[in-house]
């Protein structure tokens, strides 16, 4: 994985920490949530939603006042990465996207590709779904 701050794979306005638990500790921190974005390099769906969907504007600026932002590699994931993809049996696409408290509870998960707008609305409404990863 690269250096915290930036994406290891795909260029990224947004500050991207490298490990769960680091994400986890600056979430508490901060008192917001994560968003645990495990991709492929080889991707395309995973480099649009990073270098593309998270750079729009309205996306960038939630997900930066909202958010801690988690790198996760599909192809080698950390542990406490692999044991929540593992949790994760209906995805089977990347990127698999994660939207996890600050005290790392599973909100709502997502995979594959999703336009703008969709990434958005999971977003706005993963913190306020009632039954946390069942989508």
């Amino acid at each position: 994985m690269g250096a915290a701050g930036r994406h290891p794979h795909f260029v990224s306005p947004l500050f991207w920490h490298a490990s769960l638990a680091e994400g986890l500790v600056a979430a508490r921190e901060s008192k917001r949530a994560v968003l645990l974005v495990v991709g492929r390099q080889s991707c395309g769906g995973s480099r649009a939603l990073v270098e593309k969907t998270t750079a729009k504007e309205e996306i960038y600026e939630y997900l930066d006042s909202h958010y801690v932002c988690v790198a996760g590699d599909a192809d080698s994931p950390e542990p406490a990465v692999a044991a929540l993809v593992a949790r994760m049996s209906q995805h089977d696409r990347t990127p698999l996207c994660l939207y996890l408290s600050a005290e790392g509870e599973l909100m709502h998960s997502t995979s594959g590709g999703r336009p703008p707008a969709v990434f958005l609305s999971d977003l706005l409404e993963a913190p306020h779904r009632p039954s946390a990863g069942r989508r």
